[in-house]
């Protein structure tokens, strides 16, 4: 009898044999990158609708002929955070996949709760004896830190990243001149909504969030130094933070 010869094409494995666990890591990697992407950039996309949400209900029944400076600043501070909630979402959705990428466990862990601690503000009791005075600068603090956020990421686009991770070397606009602008309007952000939640337990949680920025700095920072050797020259001629200062 003639023996019959059969092909498979190319990728295709026998019934009962293991796919390549380099295929499969490789796959692995890209869903879980999506489902990042879709969870974090869905995240910001919710909260920037409900940001909006809370405008428009704060528009509701009121005399826009004789609107309050206090309502006006609440009104904006609003539409600043959502537009800087939905910014991030987009950027999630476009942002190149990174070079390099800091390995283990604390490096994510300082980036998730710098990124997400002060939301426990929202488990706390609101002041209600402000003065309008405090109410104004809160949110004038919250329209200016958002209104920064928003002009940096402008420049970041899709280098931006929760992560410790290197996309690119941004050094124009507000980076020619300080290395974490963003890191710095949500620090003013989150002192104006501080205001309003003014106690011991918002200030234990405030040392947490700053504590752990701190930490994602030097791991931000020690990762862009791995995949760009000019960055150690932008980093002797910038600023962290704060010019001359820090």
């Amino acid at each position: 009898m003639p023996t019959v010869t059969t092909t498979k094409p190319p990728g295709a494995s026998s019934r009962g044999s293991s796919e390549d666990p380099v295929i499969t890591y490789t796959r692995l990697k890209l869903w879980l990158q999506i489902a990042t992407r879709m969870i974090v950039g869905g995240f910001f996309a919710f909260c920037a609708v409900t940001y909006l949400k809370n405008a428009v209900g704060t528009l509701e029944g009121t005399d826009l002929a004789h609107i309050t400076l206090g309502q006006s600043a609440a009104i904006i501070s609003i539409l600043a955070i959502s537009s800087f909630m939905g910014l991030v979402a987009y950027l999630y959705a476009v942002q190149l996949p990174p070079l390099t990428r800091f390995a283990g466990w604390k490096p994510a862990a300082a980036a998730c709760i710098g990124s997400f601690s002060m939301v426990g503000l929202m488990l706390l009791e609101p002041r209600h004896d402000l003065s309008p005075a405090a109410r104004l600068l809160s949110a004038g603090l919250i329209i200016t830190g958002n209104s920064f956020a928003v002009y940096s990421l402008n420049y970041l686009r899709n280098a931006f990243s929760i992560l410790p991770q290197a996309r690119r070397l941004v050094a124009g606009g507000p980076y020619h001149f300080i290395r974490h602008p963003i890191y710095l309007a949500e620090a003013i952000s989150i002192v104006g909504v501080l205001i309003n939640f003014l106690s011991v337990p918002a200030l234990a949680l405030l040392a947490v969030q700053l504590s752990c920025q701190i930490l994602r700095m030097n791991y931000e920072e020690r990762v862009l130094s791995a995949a760009f050797p000019e960055y150690e020259g932008y980093r002797r001629r910038t600023a962290r933070m704060l010019p001359g200062i820090y």
